[in-house]
Parts: C-alpha cells; sequence; structure tokens
C-alpha cells in the first residue's frame, strides 16, 4: 500500500465531526483554565488524551504514524491524536496559529482520508482552535493534468525525473505538501549524500558563498514548488540563480493541485 495508517480510520460528517470536535473543545478549555499557558506541548498532548479518554471518546490515541511508501522510499509522519478512530487533533503552542500548520493539518487528513480536523493552540491566554477540512478523496487527487509545453527533457535523468513524478502523483494523488515530494525525488536520484550539493555562487567571477541543490546530474538541478500564482517571477528567479552559478540547467516541478507543469530552466 502506498500510505498506511497504524489505526483504523473512520470518515465522520460534517455534522458528527462537529459534535464530537466541540466536545473536545471543552476539556481543552478546561485543560487550559487548569493547567494555564506556559507548559510544553507535549504536557498539553498527553492531558488532552487522558481526559478524553476518562470522557469515553475513545480510543484516544497518542503520535498515530502516517507512513507514505513508493518503491524502497518510506515517510512516516505523526499526528498528534486520533480520537474515536475519526478525529484527529494537532495541538500547538505558539503564539498563534499560521498557515504552516493549517496545511500540515490538511496534509495529515488527505493522507488517512478523513475530511475534518482539529487544530488547537494552548498558549494564547484563550484555547485558540481552528476547524480544518477538506472535500477531496485520494482518486479525485489522482486526478490531475500536465502542462509540458517549456519542457526539454534533454538528458536520462530528465526523462527519469518526469517519469518519476508522474508515478509519484499516480499512487499518492497530487495536493500534498511539496516536502514530500522533494524529498522523494531526491531519495531516487542517490539520496541526500550524492542528490543534495552545496554549488559555488559567484558574484563577478568571485565566490561569495555555497547554496545547496539538488542535482539530478552534472550541471542540472531540480526545483520542486507548489505556486498557484507568481510562476513567470520564479522562472526569473531561477535564470538569476542559473547566472551566479556553474550550472547549466534547472529543471522544474510545478505541483499547482490538478495542474503539474514540468519546464526546462536554461542560462
Amino acid at each position: 500500500m502506498p500510505i498506511y495508517v497504524d489505526a483504523e480510520i473512520q470518515v465522520f460528517s460534517e455534522p458528527e465531526f462537529h459534535s464530537l470536535a466541540e466536545r473536545v473543545v471543552g476539556i481543552a478549555f478546561d485543560v487550559h483554565q487548569s493547567f494555564g499557558r506556559l507548559l510544553d506541548e507535549e504536557i498539553y498532548k498527553n492531558v488532552i488524551s487522558g481526559r478524553c479518554h476518562a470522557a469515553g471518546i475513545v480510543p484516544a490515541r497518542r503520535e498515530v504514524e502516517i507512513v507514505v511508501q513508493h518503491d524502497d522510499f518510506r515517510k512516516s509522519y505523526f499526528m498528534d491524536s486520533l480520537l474515536a478512530n475519526g478525529l484527529m487533533v494537532e495541538a500547538k503552542v505558539v503564539e498563534e496559529l499560521a498557515d504552516v500548520h493549517r496545511a500540515q493539518a490538511i496534509h495529515y487528513l488527505l493522507l488517512t482520508g478523513m475530511h475534518h480536523g482539529l487544530l488547537l493552540n494552548f498558549r494564547p491566554g484563550k484555547v485558540e482552535k481552528w476547524f480544518v477540512s477538506t472535500s477531496l478523496d485520494l482518486n479525485e487527487r489522482r486526478r490531475f493534468e500536465i502542462d509540458d509545453s517549456d519542457w526539454q527533457p534533454r538528458t536520462v535523468a530528465s526523462r527519469k525525473l518526469r517519469r518519476l513524478v508522474e508515478d509519484l502523483l499516480l499512487d499518492w494523488g497530487a495536493f500534498l505538501q511539496t516536502s514530500l515530494y522533494r524529498q522523494a525525488i531526491t531519495h531516487f536520484f542517490g539520496g541526500p549524500e550524492i542528490a543534495l550539493r552545496r554549488v559555488p555562487v559567484y558574484d563577478a567571477g568571485r565566490q561569495v558563498g555555497t547554496h545547496e541543490v539538488c542535482m539530478l546530474e552534472e550541471g542540472t538541478a531540480v526545483a520542486v514548488t507548489g505556486l498557484s500564482s507568481g510562476q513567470p517571477a520564479m522562472a526569473d528567479h531561477l535564470r538569476r540563480f542559473l547566472w551566479h552559478t556553474d550550472l547549466t540547467t534547472v529543471d522544474w516541478v510545478n505541483l499547482d493541485k490538478h495542474q503539474i507543469t514540468f519546464r526546462t530552466i536554461t542560462v
């Protein structure tokens, strides 16, 4: 199986989710009232789990593993809490919740097939709560279109990259965090020890530092992004990067939901 969850998963309807989530939010407010806002994240997670179990919200699982696989690539994620097999709770201790926290939660929902989750933040003076949701399932995420009108697969490595990305999308679907696809590409091009290299950066012929890239082969790096807008600006910045290195090409893959773009950037 390309995606494995170490738990039974129940997909709640929206009313079922909100009914249970409001009970959990009430427990979270009680915990915050009792413990305050200054403790470490793990304490809040453990207390919430224990109190949910005591309230009959069972099973109350902690650190539920999600495994994503493709051939010999394997990546594990861990949900903070899974309650009643269908309510994912991610607990944070930060100044305020941000889009990066929402993106992580949705990433977990997509991998598990659930449609709704709950984000809780215990650092503010009052518990901050966000409900997160997605209607996408794996079949829908496997529906994508490819634009390769500016793609020039001149080498074996470039053709391998194209096949690999398509295989990953057919296996896992689109819409996941770009870091996952990037790590898989790095793995299949030799792993971090071989594929990740620091290339010199020059200004007027003088080296001013080095920058890490994932190399497909000598002279060619890969860039993986998830941009919904700003692609022309990104192409311009990739060219500027090439001007100041010894590289000649960047094979650029942009994963914009259902739209997958392969583009060759050269000096």
